[in-house]
């Protein structure tokens, strides 16, 4: 469910993103190279507990069948941080502070882009743009924002990521769980697709189906998945599986009331 490959070659630290992530050459188990984009886990607010959020929902989203890279851990160690350039002083700091397993995306294919700000989804696209919507809001991701996005298309597909601040319910003053009547008023402020989805109604029947296979035993599996190293100092996977328990017993009227902000 979560392949390990093991970080072989440091390329370059991304140009965004405020947790530094680097896109670093890997190689699998079979010995086959991959490129992906790795976040460490000093680099994040919630250290470790970031690492799991990125796993469950991009297990989440593949179960859900929604557009995201493959999901990897990146095994690295002190001899892979001492390869590094002078010039990537940062980067071997971060390397250093953090566990020694990150969490890594697989880079996107040739063609894919940020989708400016304002501009129309093709209609063909639209569904999936919305059942994107949709996870972001069941999932509580405050973190596609107009001004950054954290997704992008390639004309015809999105491609999602970043999604370190989900499952993030306790302590909010005045949160209410996404199937409670109300309880994404604003959301149209907030989230990078609305504007070019509200005013037309969408098919929700697939994504409910997806969510109601959501088994027990699956949710055991993604906890399985973790790395001791990821989740052996925070509460943030127990957290998260069972919220997402939440979800999956009340998702209709969730995706009801999703229905009610874009309409």
């Amino acid at each position: 469910m979560l392949e390990t490959v093991t970080a072989q070659r440091f390329d370059r630290q991304m140009s965004n993103g405020k947790t530094g992530p680097c896109l670093l050459a890997c190689e699998r188990a079979d010995g086959q190279e991959v490129e992906l984009v790795a976040k460490f886990s000093a680099g994040c607010d919630r250290g470790a507990g970031a690492l799991v959020a990125e796993a469950i929902g991009a297990m989440l989203a593949v179960d859900l069948d929604l557009p995201v890279p493959e999901p990897v851990v990146v095994a690295f160690d002190d001899d892979f941080i001492r390869t590094l350039p002078a010039s990537a002083g940062a980067v071997v700091d971060r390397m250093r502070r953090s566990v020694r397993l990150a969490f890594g995306s697989a880079k996107l294919p040739p063609g894919f882009a940020v989708l400016p700000v304002g501009k129309s989804i093709p209609p063909t696209s639209r569904q999936q743009a919305a059942d994107v919507f949709a996870f972001d809001c069941l999932i509580q991701n405050a973190d596609r924002r107009p001004e950054n996005p954290n997704l992008q298309f390639n004309g015809h597909s999105f491609a999602i990521y970043d999604h370190e601040l989900a499952f993030m319910t306790e302590g909010i003053i005045g949160w209410q769980p996404p199937w409670q009547p109300g309880a994404l008023q604003g959301t149209q402020n907030r989230h990078a697709l609305f504007t070019a989805l509200a005013g037309r109604q969408y098919d929700w029947a697939r994504m409910e189906g997806a969510w109601q296979a959501l088994s027990q035993e699956r949710l055991a599996e993604f906890r399985a998945a973790l790395p001791y190293e990821w989740t052996a100092n925070n509460t943030v996977a127990d957290e998260a599986l069972a919220y997402l328990a939440q979800v999956r017993d009340n998702v209709r009227p969730a995706l009801a009331e999703v229905a009610r902000v874009l309409a």
